[in-house]
């Protein structure tokens, strides 16, 4: 929707008046928005900032994880580079690669709530389709196996076994007796 001041811009902003039971909504651009930011005493438009906006959802989950009787994470300290968990969520930022598994417990809950899943689902570079597309498949066959496990068809069993092997580099020795 365009803004209605300067007809030109994406309206990025929308400021709703409900009076009487009447609703007025007046759709603005950020530059039509900060020209009346004045006129609009309990309105502001700050800059929007990542780092607050994180640290601040950050806090919001630990308090709700506290609030669920969970282990409040602000001791755990990473074993590589000492940041503390309390230093990530004021700054939203990871020391080191170790940090990953360190606060792992803490973290996955978190990209759940964030993005809906915790593995990564999406694009790939092409040099990493070939691994990937393989580490997929042996997850899928992996799976299959234990269902054939389970039916007692251990004939498909072994064919999906190998199958596995074969995918994993593992080449079967056969004993020459």
């Amino acid at each position: 929707m365009l803004c209605q001041i300067c007809k030109k811009k994406e309206a990025t902003i929308m400021i709703t008046q409900v009076i009487g039971g009447e609703k007025t909504e007046l759709h603005l651009c950020k530059d039509c928005a900060t020209l009346f930011g004045d006129k609009f005493s309990i309105i502001s438009f700050p800059q929007f900032n990542l780092d607050d906006l994180l640290s601040g959802l950050l806090k919001a989950f630990d308090l709700y994880s506290q609030e669920e009787g969970r282990m409040t994470a602000g001791e755990i300290k990473c074993s590589n580079c000492g940041l503390t968990y309390q230093d990530f969520m004021q700054t939203g930022k990871l020391g080191c690669s170790i940090c990953y598994q360190d606060f792992r417990g803490q973290l996955l809950p978190l990209l759940r709530r964030l993005h809906g899943n915790s593995e990564h689902i999406g694009k790939v570079p092409l040099q990493a389709k070939n691994k990937l597309d393989k580490i997929n498949q042996i997850k899928r066959l992996r799976q299959e196996l234990q269902e054939v496990v389970i039916k007692e068809d251990y004939e498909r069993a072994a064919q999906i076994r190998d199958e596995i092997l074969k995918l994993e580099g593992v080449t079967k020795k056969k004993d020459a007796k």
